[in-house]
């Protein structure tokens, strides 16, 4: 299995929703190295809800994520 594969399989149900739901974000998250997407899906876990996760994933978008 290859590594993509891999992160997918870890990454939280909401967090795959909300990327998916936000193609710019999506597209970001793809071009993130192998070590900043394995940091970005573990701060995803501290997220409580639908609107915090959508919040999360915006700001990937809007340039404020500090990963």
């Amino acid at each position: 299995m290859n590594s993509q594969s891999d992160h997918t399989a870890e990454m939280p149900a909401g967090l795959r929703m909300a990327l998916t739901g936000n193609l710019e974000a999506l597209n970001r998250f793809s071009n993130m190295s192998q070590l900043a997407q394995e940091s970005f899906i573990y701060g995803s876990r501290r997220v409580s809800s639908k609107e915090e996760m959508q919040s999360y994933v915006n700001n990937l978008v809007e340039g404020s994520y500090q990963g």
